[in-house]
């Protein structure tokens, strides 16, 4: 009777799971609603993303986190509950984006809405003192789609490309570690446990929105293909590691200055980077071969304190900052005027009438031709087969 009664919560739970996704989950656009001179191939990218992501939602969030609202102990209750919720949303997902035309951007956007959901899910507890871990579970499974529509219906008024959606994604990143910083930079410690909780969970709420919409604000109408919005990233990324590290240098051993110094150099980063790309072309195959640039020549750069057997941790410092400068240097010089888009890597982008194309015979023709092997006709033994076909 117990197991019984415990299937039958499982499956109104996991039904009313369902309708949630597909309510809140969108169809996408139709055709004619998307920005003109996208072709209808951009539009349909995004909808792997999106269905992964479900499906992974449903295994790794709605299966636990329904078995413990459940209280179901059975190992293999639990098991076939994943299993149940987590085919489920593949199934509803599937269906929910069988007229996907949103694109890769926005489907990225809708993605990273729906992780802020499940932030946000987490951390509204905290702000009513709760001990119980149903409500947190609860909360996150709630938001989680809310979170998605929020940014669905945020980005409807226009197309995003890729570029665009990752810098704002990684902007509302930024945000919430920003909202993370601030509140240890000005020293909590004193205040009661629940309090510091509070106020950490809320400085993150409201730094994730805050960022986002002054990422979106300051890149709209700005040329950032994803190749360039990968730099951008990198660009912060090495400004803060270039202000920690030359702190570092003075031997200061309090840990709130580096902090602060890593919080100023990232915006710093950011803007050289946009500054250092303006007016060039970065694929992503360019990009990345930057990035790598960097880091084999911060590798590069301490590899001669390590052979000095360098025991100050300064001589590693500067080696990094300046061998990791060269690399980019070196890597960016080096990669101008190469990427994806030149004519000898997109067989896409040569006229039709310039192209060589062979084209082997299909199923049919090999079928045709062991069927006469093994007949060996005499009456037809002229009879056409094309094995090859060339075209040019």
């Amino acid at each position: 009777m117990k197991i019984r009664f415990i299937f039958h919560k499982s499956v109104c739970i996991f039904c009313f799971a369902v309708l949630i996704f597909l309510h809140f989950v969108p169809e996408g656009y139709a055709q004619g609603q998307t920005e003109q001179g996208v072709s209808v191939e951009k539009q349909k990218e995004g909808r792997t993303l999106l269905v992964a992501s479900a499906t992974l939602y449903g295994f790794a969030l709605y299966g636990p986190g329904t078995a413990r609202l459940l209280e179901i102990e059975s190992g293999s209750q639990i098991a076939g509950l994943e299993m149940l919720i987590g085919g489920g949303s593949f199934v509803g997902a599937l269906l929910a984006t069988r007229n996907h035309r949103l694109g890769a951007g926005r489907s990225s956007l809708i993605l990273t809405g729906s992780l802020a959901g499940t932030l946000y899910g987490f951390g509204l507890p905290v702000l009513f003192e709760s001990e119980n871990d149903k409500a947190y579970l609860a909360s996150a499974m709630f938001a989680t789609p809310i979170g998605g529509l929020l940014a669905h219906s945020l980005s409807s008024h226009r197309w995003f490309n890729e570029g665009e959606s990752h810098t704002i994604s990684r902007g509302g990143l930024v945000g919430g570690l920003y909202g993370l910083a601030i509140p240890y930079l000005i020293n909590i410690e004193d205040l009661e446990g629940w309090t510091q909780a509070k106020i950490y969970v809320t400085s993150a709420m409201i730094g994730i929105p805050t960022s986002v919409w002054t990422t979106a604000k300051l890149i709209h109408n700005k040329p950032i293909n994803e190749g360039r919005a990968s730099l951008l990233a990198l660009g912060g990324g090495i400004g803060s590691s270039y202000a920690v590290g030359i702190l570092s240098l003075t031997d200061v051993e309090a840990l709130r200055p580096y902090v602060l110094a890593a919080m100023l150099g990232l915006p710093a980063g950011t803007y050289l980077g946009y500054k250092l790309t303006a007016g060039d072309e970065y694929t992503n195959g360019r990009a990345t071969l930057i990035q790598v640039g960097a880091y084999a020549g911060a590798m590069f750069g301490m590899s001669f304190p390590m052979m000095a057997d360098a025991e100050s941790h300064k001589p590693y410092v500067m080696g990094s900052i300046l061998g990791s400068a060269a690399g980019m240097w070196l890597a960016h010089r080096l990669t101008r005027g190469w990427g994806e888009t030149a004519p000898f890597a997109r067989n896409h982008l040569i006229p039709k009438s310039d192209k060589f194309a062979v084209s082997l015979p299909l199923i049919d023709k090999w079928l045709t031709l062991g069927f006469m092997a093994l007949r060996k006709p005499t009456v037809m033994a002229d009879f056409p087969v094309e094995l090859v076909r060339i075209s040019f």
